[in-house]
């Protein structure tokens, strides 16, 4: 669409914008990586490196591995994020898992992959950034849960995941490195595979990647088929420099198509959802004086997405519909690390803008679906730019007070509101008039945030932390401007609905020995203005009583634990275990904020030998009582209260003769029909209340690296 070409352009001019930096950094490549061998000043880099990895323990923070021994197969980064202590998920079919961290989804959580950050195409989220993930090639996943820090970008207030892909690293005698990996699940009839590639010498490297996916349906515990097939296929071409204690850069490519992807929860399946990025990134040490290291990346991406309900299954209602979008999205950071005196400062600027539209077609048969019949995303931008900085200082010898500030200016316009769509005779203003009394014009929003954090060493092995941090969400395109025009069954955004601000206080502990370690954290999070996704009930603000779907600002409060811990012992056994909780209640309404996940909790058992390991896990959740299901009184996004599930696991991974490695197991091994509580309501079976999760399945997987 023209939109792709203007969000372009777009993009080249913000990477016209820092590339005297990348530049520099190309230009002196290999002349300052000589300089930083052979200066004996070079080594005053290693301090900030020291720094952080001691903070990484501190804070509400979780690294990962996608090849672990207990990682059973995923289909995707939101699967997998799912896995993850203290995150759960949305499933509306096999592919698309939509996270939630502290009860909060969407753009609450700061979603990266490899320095990337996108948004997708579908209102309904059938492609969050997490789907365009393939996670089993990457190399380590980072959580942070809540604002733990202020130069992760606007808004993310339930947390941020970062999907990263490390330098390459080569034996002296071997420049290249290659991985090759696939596998088979049975529930679903789910095979994959990928290659990853490297090369290079002296610095310099090419990595290639490229990884495919195939599923059928699954079948949930009951024997009862759940539309949840998909394609997937991508790759990934990245070149670079790099050395250590040296100046690095890299520029990358990437391209993730899924097709024809079944969906039981929507009332639409997706033929088609394309992702394209291209990303540039570049780090500078600096070998005198208080400036540390600048670093400078820029990124862009576009993202199409098709959805209908006529091309993948046979249609049941009156019209066919289908709704073609795309989303382009560019940004970037420029950052500089300071050392003053004996305090670590980051100070920086960075850019992020999306681009949304998308139109939705009716005709009387699949063949003739072009009849324009809303626009429901008319052409929206949202342009965020933002200054942050953020010190550790030492106060004490075992205490360190972490400080941050962030200014985000905001601007957004819908560009496409005043238009009337013929066959409605309405336009998305007349939407947002008859609704809220208002029109789509331009806004601009100042937002302040900022955290204080104290950071305090009991022992040697025990840290305590206690902070309390504000940080502001601005509305995304959805709840700003959506303009689904579908009379009582309308889905509009309030262009006036004021950004997010959340005020969270938290304290945790955490204690690491040799053979234990232990985290947790309690936290409380009031939020002013919480945009509530609703239904017109003539409400405050809202002007009609009709049903619809609507957006307003309420006050909110979310509160919660997350606790994990791992304990060896006899040498080889390891039992670890994890809990979160969350709360959410509406202030304003006093009722239950809707798709807030119970307790939930896993219990693991694992025999570490040498070459080999054995293991099972246990999963469950408690029964959610605490529901919005009634539309006729609240928003409804719940489809009632749901039952507490249990379920177990069991796996071996085994290093047979090198290089070849093998991961084999079962899955929901006592065949439990259970859903989690996020999951959507079963639109397409209606004996199933909600989507099931997959029933008993065995799995095998086969890598290899050399």
């Amino acid at each position: 669409m023209s939109r792709v070409h203007d969000t372009r352009a777009a993009a080249l001019r913000l990477l016209a914008t820092l590339t005297p930096a990348l530049s520099l950094t190309l230009a002196s490549a290999p002349t300052l990586a000589q300089t930083a061998t052979t200066d004996p000043q070079s080594p005053q880099v290693l301090p900030e490196l020291r720094i952080e990895a001691e903070r990484l323990k501190q804070l509400n923070r979780l690294t990962s591995s996608p090849d672990a021994p207990a990682q059973t197969p995923v289909p995707d980064g939101g699967a997998y994020l799912r896995s993850l202590p203290g995150v759960s998920g949305s499933r509306m079919g096999g592919h698309g898992i939509d996270p939630v961290i502290r009860g909060q989804q969407g753009n609450r959580l700061n979603i990266v992959n490899d320095g990337v950050y996108v948004f997708g195409g579908c209102a309904s989220r059938m492609d969050p950034p997490s789907a365009f993930v393939p996670v089993e090639t990457y190399d380590r996943v980072t959580v942070t849960q809540g604002y733990q820090s202020v130069t992760n970008g606007p808004g993310g207030p339930g947390g941020s995941v970062r999907f990263e892909r490390d330098v390459p690293e080569f034996e002296s005698d071997k420049p290249y490195r290659v991985k090759l990996g696939g596998g088979w699940n049975a529930n679903g009839n789910t095979r994959d595979a990928f290659a990853d590639v490297a090369t290079g010498k002296d610095g310099y490297y090419i990595r290639a990647i490229g990884n495919w996916k195939e599923a059928d349906n699954y079948d949930d515990g009951d024997g009862t088929e759940v539309r949840s097939a998909f394609e997937q296929r991508g790759y990934d071409l990245a070149i670079g420099y790099h050395r250590d204690g040296g100046p690095s850069l890299e520029v990358g490519f990437a391209g993730d198509k899924v097709s024809d992807a079944l969906f039981a929860g929507p009332m639409m399946d997706s033929p088609i959802s394309e992702s394209r990025t291209f990303r540039i990134k570049g780090a500078h040490p600096i070998a005198s004086g208080p400036l540390v290291e600048l670093r400078a990346e820029a990124y862009a991406g576009d993202v199409d997405h098709v959805m209908d309900n006529y091309s993948l299954r046979t249609r049941t209602a009156m019209r066919a519909v289908r709704v073609a979008s795309d989303s382009d999205t560019y940004g970037g950071t420029i950052a500089g690390d300071l050392m003053l005196s004996d305090n670590e400062v980051t100070v920086g600027i960075d850019v992020q803008e999306n681009r949304r539209e998308a139109l939705r077609y009716t005709g009387m048969s699949g063949t003739n679906v072009n009849t324009l019949a809303s626009l429901n995303w008319p052409d929206t931008q949202i342009r965020q730019i933002g200054l942050f900085a953020e010190g550790t200082m030492p106060v004490a010898q075992a205490t360190r007070v972490v400080l941050g500030v962030r200014y985000d200016r905001v601007d957004a316009s819908l560009n496409r509101t005043a238009e009337t769509v013929a066959s409605t005779g309405r336009s998305p203003n007349d939407l947002y008039a008859a609704y809220y009394g208002t029109t789509g014009d331009d806004e601009t929003e100042h937002n302040l945030g900022g955290l204080a954090r104290v950071e305090y060493d009991l022992t040697a092995n025990t840290t305590l932390h206690a902070g309390v941090s504000r940080s502001v969400r601005t509305a995304d395109a959805t709840e700003r401007s959506n303009a689904a025009d579908m009379m009582a069954m309308s889905w509009v955004g309030n262009p006036d609905i004021a950004p997010e601000k959340h005020h969270q206080a938290e304290v945790g502990l955490s204690y690491a020995a040799k053979d234990v370690s232990l985290g947790g954290s309690v936290y409380a999070d009031r939020v002013d203005d919480f945009i509530l996704r609703d239904t017109a009930r003539g409400q405050d603000g809202v002007l009609l009583s009709n049903g619809a779907t609507i957006y307003r600002n309420v006050d909110a409060l979310l509160a919660g634990f997350v606790v994990e811990g791992n304990y060896r012992f006899a040498k080889h056994w390891v039992l670890s275990g994890d809990a979160a909780y969350t709360y959410g209640e509406n202030l304003e309404d006093s009722k239950a904020l809707a798709q807030i996940p119970p307790l939930e909790a896993s219990l693991g058992l694992a025999y570490e030998g040498d070459g080999w390991s054995v293991g099972t896990r246990v999963r469950g959740a408690l029964k959610q009582t605490r529901v919005d299901d009634n539309s006729a009184t609240g928003s409804g996004l719940d489809i009632g209260e749901t039952p507490g599930w249990l379920t177990q696991d069991i796996y071996a991974a085994i290093d047979l003769y090198a290089p070849f490695k093998v991961k084999l197991g079962f899955t929901n091994l006592f065949d439990e029909t259970y859903a989690y509580h996020l999951n959507r309501s079963n639109a397409f079976d209606p004996v199933q209340v909600q989507v099931n999760e997959p029933g008993r399945s065995y799995y095998v997987r086969v890598s290899a690296a050399f």
